[in-house]
Parts: structure tokens; C-alpha cells; sequence
């Protein structure tokens, strides 16, 4: 009986706890408050990042919350997504999330770490959705205002270049 009982509690207690975390839909197909074109991942030339190439994931912190983990979700249309039922782990029902959007061309890399062309962005998500009540929306309740991915060069490019930079300060010193 006790075990019943107790498997009975625990039960409850993890359906609970499933409501009573923060939902929310996550897409970029809508225009920004005092914008005049939709909140687009745009590719390097300035245009929509093509639907074939692009890759976006969603963090909370550390933690992925779109599925497929690092290695994202592709683009439903040319600089669109559409990522629904992602939970917030620290922000329950009618909370506030604090999240990193992240965007990558998959041309210069598999996941956004490994990619090249890439972005991202802050956004905040407020009055989260749980159990019965309906998610809420980038568009409704959300900052995003779309991002622009760009190249991002290797690191031994960079130190190559600050290594340029000191000779060239080294040899204007020894002439001065």
C-alpha cells in the first residue's frame, strides 16, 4: 500500500512539475513592433539566410532547448524558423526566459560552433505558457527583432594579424 502510494505521489509530483514549466513557440514570421519587414535571418549579402543553408538553435544558458541539439533546426522557408513547444527549465508558468537565439550557415559548418557564417542574438521571452494555458509567442512576447550571421574568422587568423601588428610596432620603434 505505502508503495502505491508513493508511486501514486510521485507521479503527481512530475506532472506538476511538467505544467508548471514556462512553454513557448519560437518563429520569426512577423514584423517587429516599428518595423517594416519581417524579423528575417539575413545571410551575409544582407538577404534572407536560403532555407537550405540555414540552422538556428535556441539556449537557455547553457542549455539547448531546440530539438536536435547543436546541431539545430533548419530553416522552414528562407530566413525563417519555426521551433514550437520548447519549455523553459528555470521559468515557469508565466514567467520571464532569457534566451540566445543562434543562426549559422551550414555551408562553413555543422553546428554553430564548428560554422564560420554565424550569429546571435539575446532575446527575452515573457508570460510563458504551461499546462493548459496556450504558449507564448516570439511575435506577442518576445524582443527578437531578427539577426544577421557574418564571418567569423578563425582564431589563428586573428592572432596571425595581432602578431602583423606588433612587428610592424617593433620595427617603427627600432627606426624611430
Amino acid at each position: 500500500m505505502n508503495k502505491l502510494l508513493l508511486t501514486t505521489l510521485g507521479m503527481v509530483a512530475a506532472v506538476s512539475a511538467a505544467y508548471a514549466q514556462g512553454t513557448f513557440n519560437a518563429n520569426n514570421n512577423f514584423v517587429p513592433a516599428g518595423a517594416s519587414a519581417k524579423a528575417f535571418i539575413l545571410g551575409t549579402d544582407g538577404n534572407a539566410l536560403a532555407k537550405a543553408n540555414g540552422r538556428v538553435e535556441i539556449l537557455e544558458g547553457s542549455t539547448t532547448l531546440s530539438p536536435n541539439g547543436s546541431a539545430g533546426v533548419a530553416l522552414t522557408l528562407d530566413g525563417l524558423f519555426f521551433i514550437n513547444g520548447l519549455a523553459s527549465g528555470s521559468a515557469g508558468l508565466g514567467g520571464t526566459a532569457n534566451l540566445v537565439v543562434r543562426a549559422w550557415d551550414v555551408t562553413s559548418g555543422a553546428t554553430y560552433d564548428t560554422a564560420l557564417v554565424r550569429g546571435a542574438v539575446n532575446v527575452v521571452v515573457s508570460s510563458l505558457g504551461g499546462g493548459t494555458t496556450p504558449p507564448a509567442t516570439f511575435g506577442n512576447n518576445s524582443d527578437f527583432k531578427g539577426l544577421s550571421v557574418s564571418v567569423i574568422p578563425e582564431p589563428s587568423t586573428v592572432a596571425f594579424a595581432a602578431l602583423g601588428v606588433a612587428g610592424l610596432f617593433v620595427v617603427a620603434r627600432r627606426k624611430a
